[in-house]
């Protein structure tokens, strides 16, 4: 006989709706406590209703929210009728469709995952049980390296490992995947987690976030197959991939300014020596300068290298300031207080 994969704690309730929908707007609904699993959605009528099914058979007690992102083909009645909640978020972006959820679902656990069919509901349960027993604040479904071609195209795998290396160099991390779309995330973390990215760099500003406040992120290998006949990829390879490299770029400028200041001070200060090295060969061989347009330029890239260096340190001291400010009005948000000796 098989077994079936345990069912994580009672902690994740069901969900609430609170109140009928609002005048002139459909869906103008509330959600509060237990799981809730969110899947944007952009033309995707060939998978969605199959994946609401299937998420709802696998947890019964949760709501299923599908991100409507402007779709035109139907996606938001497949939804509807598979038994999804449809929240229409008309600015397209997965970020922005993430963003707007966020912001109007209130959970203990959000379950995220892409609406192409390419995730499996199978292993939703391995993924929420370490959040549900506070092992991590968010769990990414690691997709297979050795994913056949037609689920992965060889250029989004190389451009995965690159810039999956990228991250680890620059923030000290150990991570195989930021890029996957099956995550799930602890309400307490969302709540006090910005986001801003919007589109499909949205996974890499989540992955930098937690990085950077020390929220623990735990990797469980998945399941990942190919889309099925007639669904069709959003993602440009070259577009995408420079949007999450800017990305990382700045995150590691506002996180990490000593770093980021440094390194391209560093850079712009080697250009200015090299070509002020050539100026001052020619002027000891032959005690003029016959470069002066170069002469002048690596002046500017030397003093340009300083400008850096410094603005570094500036931006530096006021993240501490921020960060002892935020550190100081944490301390007293929870409105109340067990022992008080202060009389």
């Amino acid at each position: 006989m098989a077994l079936r994969h345990p069912s994580p704690p009672d902690r994740f309730g069901p969900i609430v709706p609170l109140g009928p929908a609002g005048a002139g707007s459909a869906r103008a609904w509330t959600l509060r406590a237990g799981t809730c699993v969110l899947i944007p959605c952009l033309n995707e009528a060939t998978t969605i209703g199959r994946l609401v099914a299937d998420f709802r058979q696998e947890l019964p007690q949760a709501t299923v929210v599908v991100l409507d992102n402007g779709s035109t083909d139907g996606s938001a009645e497949a939804a509807a009728q598979a038994g999804a909640m449809v929240l229409t978020v008309p600015r397209r972006g997965k970020g922005y469709a993430l963003r707007a959820a966020l912001d109007r679902v209130r959970a203990d656990c959000y379950v995220v995952v892409d609406g192409d069919g390419t995730y499996a509901s199978g292993d939703v349960l391995r993924l929420i049980e370490p959040v549900a027993r506070g092992e991590a604040e968010m769990v990414v479904g690691v997709r297979p390296l050795a994913s056949r071609s037609d689920a992965m195209r060889p250029l989004h795998r190389v451009g995965n490992r690159i810039i999956v290396s990228f991250l680890n160099f620059w923030f000290r991390a150990n991570l195989k995947d930021i890029l996957s779309g099956y995550r799930v995330l602890s309400g307490a973390m969302v709540r006090n987690l910005p986001l801003l990215a919007p589109g499909f760099e949205v996974e890499t500003e989540l992955t930098l976030e937690c990085l950077e406040r020390g929220f623990r992120i735990l990797e469980v290998p998945i399941s990942y197959q190919a889309r099925p006949l007639g669904s069709r990829s959003k993602l440009n390879s070259f577009k995408d991939s420079y949007r999450i490299v800017m990305t990382i770029m700045a995150l590691l400028r506002d996180y990490r300014p000593m770093t980021f200041f440094s390194v391209l001070s560093g850079v712009i200060l080697a250009a200015g020596l090299l070509g002020g090295s050539v100026v001052i060969l020619d002027y000891l061989r032959t005690g003029l300068v016959p470069r002066l347009p170069l002469a002048i330029l690596s002046s500017v890239l030397i003093l340009l290298a300083a400008v850096f260096l410094v603005t570094g340190f500036i931006v530096s001291a006021i993240n501490r300031r921020f960060a002892e400010m935020e550190a100081l009005s944490g301390r007293w948000r929870a409105g109340s207080i067990d022992v008080d000796v202060a009389k």
